[in-house]
């Protein structure tokens, strides 16, 4: 377990430390006496309500990672698990999101479940959420008209990525070709991706994908909220569907960049498309950095508590 800690410490700090620069960036655009005015007049009453927000995606995205388990016969002990899903959070900072193969780990020192299974279920969490971030930036549409042509080559790359796993022939090929290696490495290689792939077509069945984008758009619409809860806050107006568009068109691109936690770009796409929806200067920059710590800090925060009391529920197992 202390190898597997030993493992992210590197890209989650560098995270830290590539985030801390990004505030730094977002107050010296915004004109730091002009947001620490803001924050000084902030409404305190909206608090609670902007930090229950990202829970609640949270608590959603929870349910579908509990589903994925079930539909692949997983049946980790139900406090561990929660406190496995919950360490993922903390690998959000890390490139691509990658570092939320944590949970496959966990899972395989809880029940010895196999990487090839689990790690096609964090695809499938990652595909599955894009997806429904592309409905619910496509329904901001309606009132912030941007980027139609980014999402509609967002959705047509997701449903393309989400078909080639029924796709049998190219996988078929791909086998092929690690056998005809002849070394170990090939083979084990082949085994891993022939499981990888039979699961994932398990997972995206068309009731198993209605569900997981279905749950997504609920998970990630509460937190589109936040931008709108905020702005308030700080003595703004902005309509409701302009800031699920810009939690959510953020997000993927933020996503696509393969940063780690999208920082930087995220930020930028925030308050870029806050200035284009007629905000300050000072004011889209308090906003971009109360939804960051929202949507991503108090996540990270939330996985690292995770992470410690799963550790140490799995060193109790072992012992």
């Amino acid at each position: 377990m202390r190898e597997l800690a030993a493992r992210y410490k590197k890209p989650f700090w560098a995270g830290i430390v590539a985030g801390l620069a990004v505030i730094t960036v977002l107050l010296i655009l915004g004109d730091l006496r002009g947001v620490a005015g803001l924050f000084k007049s902030f409404d305190r009453r909206y608090l609670p309500a902007i930090l229950l927000l990202a829970p609640l995606n949270y608590f959603f995205r929870y349910l579908k990672w509990d589903y994925y388990l079930q539909l692949t016969g997983l049946y980790p002990q139900a406090q561990i698990n929660r406190l496995i899903f919950l360490s993922g959070l903390a690998m959000t900072i890390t490139p691509g999101k990658a570092g939320e193969l944590l949970k496959c780990y966990l899972l395989k020192e809880h029940i010895d479940a196999p990487v090839s299974v689990t790690a096609s279920i964090v695809l499938a969490e990652r595909l599955s959420d894009g997806l429904s971030m592309v409905l619910l930036a496509a329904a901001g549409l309606l009132a912030f008209p941007y980027g139609q042509y980014a999402l509609l080559t967002v959705f047509i790359l997701l449903v393309i990525a989400v078909a080639a796993f029924h796709y049998e022939v190219f996988f078929q090929y791909l086998l092929l070709l690690l056998k005809k290696k002849g070394r170990a490495w090939g083979q084990k290689i082949a085994v891993f991706l022939r499981e990888f792939q039979r699961t994932a077509r398990r997972l995206f069945t068309l009731p198993a994908l209605f569900f997981a984008v279905g749950i997504g758009v609920l998970s990630w619409g509460l937190e589109g909220l936040v931008i709108f809860l905020a702005v308030r806050a700080l003595g703004g107006t902005i309509p409701i569907l302009v800031s699920v568009f810009v939690v959510s068109f953020s997000s993927i691109v933020g996503a696509l960049s393969f940063l780690p936690g999208g920082l930087g770009v995220a930020e930028g796409s925030i308050m870029a498309l806050l200035l284009l929806a007629g905000l300050g200067k000072e004011m889209a920059a308090a906003a971009t950095l109360v939804t960051r710590f929202s949507t991503l800090w108090l996540g990270v925060l939330v996985g690292i508590i995770g992470f410690y009391l799963a550790q140490r529920e799995l060193f109790k197992a072992a012992g």
